[in-house]
Formats: C-alpha cells, sequence, structure tokens
C-alpha cells in the first residue's frame, strides 16, 4: 500500500509539474508577443487618433486633442522596429541589424523651420555622443536635394535621402520604414530594436504672449540651448536603458 501510494504521488507530481512547465512556456510566449509588437504595425491606429485629435482641434479642444496625441505616442512606445536598410547621400549603406550602438533614429525635412534650427544643436550632440550612439536622418528630401544639405551636418550622421518624391508633407517611406506624423520626430532606439522614447518638435527663436498677454521672448541663444538640453537628455536615456537591457 505504501509503495502503490508513493507511485501515485510520484505520478501527481510529474502531472502538475508538466502543468506548470506547459504554464511557464504559455506565458513566456504570450509576453513575448506582447513585447515584440512591431513599429510597422501601429500605423492604422496612430491614424485613427490622429483623425480623432484632429476632430478635436477643430472644436477649439485642446484638452482633448491632446490626449489623443498622447495616444499616438503610447502605440509607438515599446514597439520594436524591424531590420531597415538605408542608403546614404554618399552611397553609405546602414543596415539597423548589423549595429552595435543604440539608435537615434530622426525624420526631418529640408523645409521644416524647426528641423533646420536645431541643426546647430545636433552636431554638438553627434560630436559627444558619436562614439556611444549611431545617428541616422530620414529626409522627405530626395537626394537631389539631400546634397545642397549634406555640408551643413555633422559627418558622422548618416543623411538618408527619400528614393522618391513623397506625396505627403508628414509621411516618408524609406525602405519599408514608414512615418506618417511630421517633422522633425525622434525614436530613441535600444541595441534589441526595441523603441524606448518618441518626442517630437523642436524650438525656435520667436515672440509670443503668454496665457496673460505677457510678451514672451525666445533669443537664438535660449533656443540653442534648450534643444541642446533636450537631445542630450533623450541621448542619455537611451544610453542607460540600453545599458540596463544588457544586464
Amino acid at each position: 500500500m505504501h509503495k502503490k501510494t508513493s507511485l501515485f504521488l510520484f505520478i501527481i507530481t510529474i502531472f502538475y509539474s508538466c502543468k506548470n512547465s506547459e504554464k511557464k512556456i504559455f506565458e513566456n510566449q504570450f509576453q513575448t508577443k506582447i513585447e515584440k509588437r512591431l513599429f510597422e504595425n501601429t500605423e492604422n491606429l496612430i491614424t485613427k487618433y490622429r483623425e480623432d485629435s484632429q476632430k478635436y482641434w477643430d472644436k477649439n479642444d485642446s484638452e482633448n486633442a491632446l490626449k489623443y496625441e498622447d495616444s499616438s505616442k503610447a502605440v509607438i512606445l515599446n514597439s520594436y522596429i524591424k531590420d531597415y536598410e538605408f542608403k546614404s547621400v554618399d552611397n553609405t549603406i546602414y543596415n539597423t541589424a548589423d549595429r552595435k550602438k543604440p539608435l537615434f533614429l530622426q525624420v526631418t525635412a529640408s523645409w521644416c523651420a524647426p528641423c533646420r534650427f536645431e541643426i546647430t544643436a545636433l552636431n554638438k550632440i553627434v560630436k559627444k555622443y558619436s562614439d556611444k550612439v549611431d545617428f541616422v536622418l530620414l529626409f522627405w528630401d530626395t537626394l537631389s536635394d539631400l546634397e545642397k544639405l549634406a555640408p551643413d551636418y555633422n559627418k558622422d550622421i548618416y543623411l538618408i535621402p527619400s528614393q522618391e518624391k513623397q506625396s505627403e508633407p508628414t509621411t516618408i517611406d524609406i525602405s519599408g520604414f514608414r512615418h506618417i506624423m511630421g517633422f522633425p520626430s525622434n525614436y530613441l532606439i535600444t541595441t534589441d530594436n526595441e523603441i524606448i522614447n518618441f518626442s517630437q518638435g523642436a524650438i525656435i527663436p520667436n515672440t509670443y504672449a503668454d496665457q496673460n498677454g505677457k510678451e514672451i521672448t525666445i533669443t537664438k541663444e535660449d533656443a540653442d540651448k534648450r534643444n541642446y538640453e533636450r537631445l542630450e537628455n533623450e541621448i542619455k536615456e537611451l544610453i542607460e536603458k540600453t545599458s540596463a537591457n544588457k544586464v
């Protein structure tokens, strides 16, 4: 009787052990599916949120409009890019699969005033961090236009032209990487291909009235300093999170 009981307990133990193993495998697979949500599959949802946001902007309801803009960003965060091969203005091939460093990927355009003004701050950032981060800029502009702009940028930046004229002023599609949210936009991507931050816009010198009617002036120096500080904070976050993922 004792032997039968022991055998029975042994069988039960094996049974539940197998069940627990199956459960862990399922949970791991489910978690992997969540973690590996691809950026390329976010466009439909982003489009919907942008349309909803615009409806509220049309009603002068900035609070709800901004909520939908935040929803668009939330869709992008923690998604993963697939492997892309980009051809730069000087015919250099940049393959995201071959990189050893985290990636600062900016989408930009020559006619975008904030993009143009931010070049000074960006060049300083690249000079300081190019040994730790890859800098790639995807342009709305085609090769002929980008060739004229190339001398303005730090030589360590990969400048990627559009392969053909883009039909929409807010959209690029280069080697399968599609972006539909205007310029400048920054994607901060770890060596695991995860987008850990996404930001838009840059500061330009201007004068405006605040909510109390007081005139506020942002000088060229102020704008340049604030752009530099924002970019540096993003780069530091990218480096730190990439390092943390390796531990």
